[in-house]
């Protein structure tokens, strides 16, 4: 006698229920802020316009660092060099062969990629410490490079991009460059960690080692990550060049650009798709905040510092673990990264 066995019904815990009531108020919130952002040149004045845009292009290169950093677990310090080589190329392409911007940007892109494939074939064998010594020392010897070929990059006179078309050196112009290169970065970080190349960059963050032993091609995979890094700085360094008609080595090849792109995403959260964009908000607010507001000297670097060791310390997965809802922003939750994370 064949009895009909019946299926139990799948139950949604109030954890699963409140984490996609979570999901769907974050991706509702994410759409304001990009409708908001789509409109902000309409009624926004000068000043904010270049706020805005500075911070759009830290967002798109924090988006570019997560690739290598927050997901394949290489603290690269050296991102800089792709944003400063995407800046040049696009200067000389412009300059000497006389091309339109997009087309002297892809070349800046290309040299930018090319320069991180290269040189990340022998760097990212190395590991830890190692590896982000390796990346100062290349990014600071490419800008030395830049700056001392005079006949070729202008040396410390720099280079000064021509005037095309006035509306193409309008704020607005800029502004939605900057605007769709992170919108790009964010559609390229979602794609990317659905396939699986993203899973192996994970598993060489978790393990490079069982990676290795469970077939997974970790050289492939660690420098796909680190070229990728390269087009989103490589596109943002060429903005840059456009924007301010001046490229000079000592402005683009300033190693606080990669802090400036290492903290946004650790505000954020490392290894994950909104993490560096929101990071970027926070860390570009909380220096406004510092630097206008705090008239004592240099006390405002000091706030900083503290407020950086404090969100590594009680944060080191940034604010999207509370915001996505895995952890509760609570003082034993706090303490509870603490525990987990201590060394």
């Amino acid at each position: 006698m064949n009895v009909e066995e019946k299926k139990a019904p799948i139950r949604i815990t109030r954890f699963d229920g409140l984490f996609r009531g979570r999901q769907r108020l974050l991706s509702g919130l994410s759409g304001v802020l990009f409708a908001f952002l789509f409109i902000f040149p309409l009624f926004a004045s000068g000043f904010w316009l270049n706020t805005l845009t500075s911070l759009l292009l830290l967002a798109a290169m924090a988006e570019g660092w997560n690739f290598i950093g927050g997901y394949t677990g290489y603290a690269a310090f050296g991102n800089v060099a792709f944003f400063g080589i995407g800046a040049y190329g696009t200067a000389l392409s412009m300059t000497k062969l006389h091309w339109p911007f997009f087309p002297g940007m892809i070349v800046g892109v290309a040299a930018a990629v090319a320069f991180a494939i290269v040189f990340g074939l022998p760097i990212l064998r190395l590991k830890g410490h190692y590896f982000a010594i390796a990346t100062v020392a290349l990014a600071t010897a490419t800008g030395e490079v830049a700056n001392s070929w005079t006949s070729f990059t202008g040396g410390s006179a720099g280079i000064t991009l021509p005037f095309f078309h006035p509306m193409q050196l309008s704020g607005q112009y800029f502004y939605y460059l900057s605007l769709l290169l992170v919108v790009f970065g964010l559609f390229l970080t979602w794609y990317i960690m659905k396939r699986k190349l993203g899973y192996s960059w994970v598993a060489v963050r978790e393990d490079e080692e069982a990676a290795n032993m469970m077939g997974i091609n970790t050289t492939w995979a660690k420098v796909t990550a680190f070229a990728l890094s390269a087009v989103m700085a490589g596109f943002a360094g060429g903005i840059y060049a456009y924007w301010r008609t001046f490229v000079l080595a000592e402005e683009v090849f300033k190693i606080d650009y990669t802090l400036q792109m290492i903290l946004a995403t650790v505000f954020g959260g490392p290894g994950t798709i909104f993490g560096p964009f929101i990071g970027a908000f926070i860390y570009y607010i909380l220096v406004t905040i510092l630097v206008f507001f705090l008239p004592i000297g240099q006390l405002h670097a000091t706030l900083l510092g503290t407020i950086i060791i404090l969100v590594m310390v009680f944060t080191p997965k940034g604010i999207m673990d509370f915001i996505s809802g895995k952890r509760k922003l609570t003082w034993r939750a706090l303490l509870e990264n603490v525990r987990i994370y201590r060394v």
